[in-house]
C-alpha cells in the first residue's frame, strides 16, 4: 500500500468500506482540499450508485492511473478518525473471516451514536402545493410540519411509508427537491456553561452583592473554587443560578466558558465499599500464573474453569489491577446486561471512575460518551456485552470473557460475529492476555485447552467460601405430580415454605416468560398462532395481550375461539408470569419479584437486582437472566420449575445448553454463610444433562457429549458454516435454497470433497419468522478455510431474487 509520491500531480486514491451491506471495498480519488485531513480510519461521505453513502477509509493507494475515472470523496465526516489503523486492520480481518461486508463490520464496532445520519434529505419548495393522492398529501403535510420544511428521507419514510413514485412526481412538479447534506453523527457532544472568577469586586460591588443575597450565594460558590471553572450543573440547587451567573458575567466579575458534560450512568452514585478478600490457595495460583504471563509480555490465552462461587471475579480484578499499574488497559465482556450492574459495582469499588460501561441498556448518548472517554485514554477499563470487544481501549493488556460459554456472545443478526473468538484474535494482535472464564466452559474452549492445547487451563475446583457446592435433588414429575397449576411438586412447595420460615431467600428458574405459552380451544383444537411466524402466541396477562416472542407482534386476547366461536381459549403451558402469580397466591406473606425481559427494561433491572441484594425480596422468579453470575448470599434454595424446557430442541447444542443452565442456576444457592439446596423438577431424570448437573459432574458430561459430537462430526471436532435463506415468497425461497445446495455440492466435488459434507437444504425448524419463510443448509468439515470459501463461492454464483435474502453464518451457535 503506497501513498502519492512528492510532486506527483495525479490524485491520491483511498480505499473505502461503504457502510452498506455490500461486499468488498471501493476506490475513490481524494480532492486536494481533503488530502491533508483524511487518513486511515476517517469517516467520509462518498457517491455510491445514485446516492451518497457514509464509508470508512481503510487504505491509501497509489495515484490513480490517468485512464481510470474514479469518483471523488465528497466530504469528511468529523475531524478525528473514529478508529485507528490497527482497529481497521482487525475489523477487515473479522469481515473476511465471517464473510461480512467490511463497512457493516466497521459500523458494528462503533457506538450507535457515532453512526452518521442519512445524508439524503427532502426540502419543501412550494408551501401551497397539494398532493394528487393521499400519499403525496401526507408527504407534503409532513414537510410543512417540519422545522424549515426539511426532513431526511428516512424520517419521511417513518411518517409516510414507502415514498417511491410520490417523491419522484412531487420533484418533477417542483413542489419539493431532494439534495445531499453533510452527514453528521446522530449523537453529538453535550456541553454546558462554566463560570470562573474574572476579577475581584470593588467595594461598591460588594455592597450590591450584600443587598442581593441569592446572587451573592452564587458568587460565593464560584469564588470558593479559587479561579477554577465551576460548571452550571454544580449550581443547580441555587435559585436562578444561571440568571445570576450571567448577570455577574455582564458585570465583568465572572468569565463564562464551556466544557463537555459527560452522560454518565453512574453520575452521583457513591462508590460501594468492596475490600479485596484474602485469596485461597487455588486463586493465588491462578493469579500468579496470569500475572507472570502479563509481566513476560506478548499474547497468552487461558481458560479459567472455576466452579460457581470459586472467586473467578476476584482473579479478574487482581489481574486487571496489575495491568493498570503497568499502564495497560483492559476489556471485560459479560454475556447479559443483567450481569452488568453487579459486576460494574465491584469494578467501580476497586477501580473508581476508571471503568466505562458499554451495553444496550444505556442511552445512545451514555454509550457514545463512554466510548469517547476510552478512546481519549481518560478511562482504562471497558466493561460490557459482546460489542465491547471493539472498545477503543488504549495499550490493551487484558481481555476477560466472563461466562465464556454463553450463546449471547454470538451476534445472530446482521454481522454474525462471535465476541469470544474475536477477543482471542484481538488479544493476539495486541500482544495481550485473554482469559476465558466459566463454571461450565463451552465444549469448544475445553477442547482447545485440552486436546488442541490452544489455551492454558487454570482450575478453581472449590468455592472461595467454606461452604461446599449445594446439594442437588432431582424430583421426578412422573412420580411427584405438580399442583393444579402444573408448577410446584409437593417436595418443592415444602422446601419453599421451610426456606421462607427460616427467613432465607429463594430463586425459582423457568426459561419461559409470559403467563401461558399458548392458548388452545378445547372444542375444535385451534391454537392461537402468530400470523407472521411459525409459533404460537404467548399470553402476557399483565398486559392483557398475546405476544409473539419472535417478531414482537402483540394483540388483545380474543374473548372466544376465532375459529369455532366457542368459549374462552384454555391457557396452557407455563411462563414466569404465571409462576409469580401462583407464588403470590400460595405464599401471600412472601415478597415475590420477577426478572425476565418484560421486567428488566430501563431502570427495572437495577431495581430488581438491588432489591434482591438488600433482601427486600423473598422469592425471585426468572428466566436465564437469574442464572448468570449473581451473588446473593441470602439465597439458600434454588428451584428449577421444569428442567426439560429446551432439552429436546432440534439442535446439536441443546443438551450442552441445558446442562450449563442447570449448573449455573444451581450455583446461585449457598453462596453465603448457610448451606445451599437445589431442587430440579423434570420428566427426564435419566437424561445425561440432568443427571450430571445433579452431581455437579462437568467432566462426566463433557466426556459423554464430546464422544457424541465426534461420532456425528459436530463442533468442536469439526467446523460448521450455515447458509440461511429467507424471504416472503415460500416458492422463491425453496428454489434459491435448492440452487444453493446444488452449487455447494458442485463446489465440494471440484475441491475433491475430502472431509466435507453438506446437510440440507431443508426448511428451518422454525419455518417462518416475521412473514419470511426460512430454509438453511449446513456445510461440515475439518478445514474451516475450505468451508468458508465454498459457501462464499456458492452464494456469489447463485442468482437470488431481490426479495430473497441469503446470509452466511460462520461457526453458527444454533441450528434453529
Amino acid at each position: 500500500m503506497s501513498t502519492t509520491p512528492l510532486g506527483d500531480a495525479r490524485p491520491r486514491v483511498v480505499k473505502v468500506a461503504v457502510a452498506l451491506p455490500v461486499p468488498g471495498t471501493y476506490s475513490y480519488t481524494l480532492p486536494d482540499e481533503l488530502a491533508a485531513r483524511v487518513e486511515v480510519g476517517a469517516c467520509v461521505l462518498v457517491p455510491f450508485g445514485r446516492r451518497s453513502a457514509v464509508g470508512y477509509v481503510v487504505g491509501l493507494e497509489a495515484p490513480a492511473p490517468a485512464e481510470l475515472e474514479l469518483k471523488p470523496v465528497q466530504d469528511l465526516v468529523g475531524e478525528t478518525p473514529p478508529l485507528d489503523p490497527a482497529m481497521i486492520e482487525f475489523l477487515l480481518w473479522a469481515a473476511d473471516y465471517y464473510l461480512a461486508p467490511p463497512g457493516e463490520m466497521i459500523r458494528a464496532a462503533l457506538p450507535a451514536g457515532a453512526f452518521a445520519q442519512d445524508s439524503r434529505r427532502v426540502r419543501l419548495l412550494d408551501r401551497a402545493a397539494r398532493g394528487r393522492n393521499a400519499r403525496e398529501q401526507r408527504l407534503l403535510e409532513a414537510l410543512l410540519a417540519a422545522a424549515d420544511g426539511e426532513l431526511s428521507e428516512r424520517s419521511l419514510r417513518r411518517q409516510v411509508g414507502p415514498l417511491g413514485g410520490a417523491l419522484v412526481r412531487l420533484c418533477e412538479r417542483r413542489a419539493i427537491e431532494r439534495f445531499e447534506a453533510a452527514a453528521t453523527p446522530r449523537v453529538t457532544v453535550r456541553r454546558e456553561d462554566t463560570f470562573a472568577l474574572a476579577r475581584t469586586p470593588t467595594d461598591e460591588e460588594r455592597r450590591r452583592l450584600e443587598r442581593a443575597p441569592r446572587r451573592a450565594q452564587v458568587w460565593a460558590r464560584i469564588a470558593a473554587a479559587g479561579g477554577a471553572p465551576v460548571a452550571l450543573s454544580a449550581l443547580r440547587e441555587l435559585p436562578r443560578a444561571r440568571a445570576h451567573a450571567i448577570a455577574l458575567t455582564r458585570a465583568g466579575l465572572l468569565a463564562r466558558g464551556q466544557r463537555e458534560r459527560l452522560r454518565d450512568p453512574f453520575q452521583g452514585e457513591p462508590l460501594p465499599p468492596h475490600p479485596a478478600p484474602v485469596l485461597h490457595a487455588r486463586q493465588a495460583e491462578a493469579v500468579g500464573a496470569l500475572e507472570s504471563a502479563l509481566s513476560r509480555g506478548g499474547f497468552a490465552a487461558f481458560l479459567l474453569h472455576g466452579v460457581t462461587g470459586s472467586g473467578k471475579t476476584e482473579v479478574y480484578l487482581r489481574l486487571i489491577a496489575s495491568a493498570r499499574r503497568s499502564g495497560r488497559g483492559a476489556i471485560v465482556l459479560v454475556p447479559e446486561i443483567s450481569l452488568t450492574p453487579q459486576l460494574a459495582a465491584r469494578f467501580r469499588a476497586r477501580f473508581g471512575d476508571d471503568v466505562a460501561v458499554l451495553h444496550s441498556g444505556l442511552t445512545d448518548g451514555e454509550r457514545y460518551d463512554a466510548w469517547r472517554r476510552l478512546r481519549a485514554g481518560g478511562v482504562g477499563i471497558a466493561l460490557g456485552a459482546r460489542s465491547a470487544v471493539f472498545a477503543p481501549v488504549r495499550d490493551l493488556g487484558v481481555i476477560v470473557v466472563d461466562e465464556e460459554h454463553d450463546g449471547s456472545f454470538k451476534q445472530e443478526e446482521g454481522v454474525r460475529y462471535h465476541a469470544r473468538d474475536l477477543a482471542l484474535v484481538r488479544a493476539q494482535r495486541a500482544g495481550a492476555l485473554c482469559v476465558l472464564g466459566s463454571a461450565t466452559p463451552s465444549l469448544e474452549s475445553y477442547h482447545n485447552a485440552t486436546s488442541a492445547a490452544r489455551l492454558t487451563l487454570l482450575e478453581l475446583p472449590e468455592r472461595a467460601t467454606p461452604r461446599p457446592l449445594p446439594t442437588v435433588e432431582v424430583i421426578d414429575l412422573r412420580t411427584h405430580r405438580p399442583d393444579r397449576d402444573g408448577l410446584l411438586s409437593a417436595p418443592l412447595a415444602v422446601a419453599i415454605e421451610d426456606t421462607l420460615g427460616a427467613h432465607e431467600q429463594v430463586i425459582l428458574f423457568l426459561n419461559r416468560r409470559g403467563f401461558a405459552t399458548f392458548l388452545l380451544c378445547r372444542e375444535c383444537g385451534f391454537a392461537l398462532r402468530c400470523r407472521d411466524c411459525s409459533v404460537t402466541l404467548t399470553l402476557h396477562r399483565a398486559r392483557g395481550a398475546v405476544v409473539c416472542h419472535y417478531c414482537g407482534a402483540a394483540a388483545k386476547r380474543p374473548d372466544a375461539c376465532p375459529q369455532c366461536k366457542a368459549g374462552r381459549l384454555a391457557e396452557l403451558g407455563v411462563g414466569t408470569e404465571r409462576v409469580e402469580a401462583a407464588l403470590r397466591e400460595r405464599f401471600p406473606e412472601a415478597r415475590v419479584g420477577r426478572l425476565d425481559r418484560d421486567t428488566s427494561s430501563g431502570p427495572g433491572l437495577r431495581r430488581i437486582l438491588s432489591a434482591m441484594a438488600r433482601r427486600e425480596l423473598d422469592i425471585l422468579v426468572g428466566t436465564q437472566m437469574v442464572t448468570k453470575g449473581h451473588d446473593f448470599p441470602g439465597v439458600t434454595l434454588v428451584g428449577v420449575v421444569l428442567a426439560d424446557t429446551g432439552l429436546h430442541l432440534p439442535d446439536f447444542r441443546a443438551a450442552e445448553r441445558a446442562f450449563q443452565l442447570l449448573e449455573q442456576v444451581a450455583g446461585r444457592a449457598g453462596r453465603g454463610s448457610e448451606p445451599g439446596r437445589v431442587l430440579v423438577q423434570t420428566y427426564n431424570p435419566q437424561h445425561p444433562a440432568i443427571a450430571c448437573a445433579a452431581r455437579h459432574d462437568y467432566f462426566g458430561f463433557v466426556r459423554a457429549e464430546l464422544a457424541a459430537r465426534a461420532e456425528l462430526a459436530y463442533p468442536p471436532v469439526a467446523r460448521l458454516v450455515a447458509v440461511r435463506i429467507d424471504g416472503p415468497d415460500p416458492t422463491a425461497v425453496r428454489r434459491v435454497a435448492e440452487a444453493l445446495g446444488q452449487a455447494v455440492r458442485n463446489a465440494c466435488a471440484r475441491s475433491g470433497g475430502a472431509g466435507l459434507s453438506v446437510l440440507g437444504p431443508a426448511e428451518a425448524p422454525i419455518a417462518r419468522i416475521r412473514g419470511r419463510t426460512r430454509w438453511q443448509l449446513l456445510l461440515r468439515g475439518a478445514a474451516r478455510h475450505a468451508l468458508r470459501a465454498i459457501a462464499w463461492q456458492a452464494v456469489r454464483d447463485t442468482r437470488t431474487p431481490a426479495r430473497v435474502r441469503v446470509a452466511v453464518d460462520v461457526d453458527p451457535m444454533s441450528a434453529l
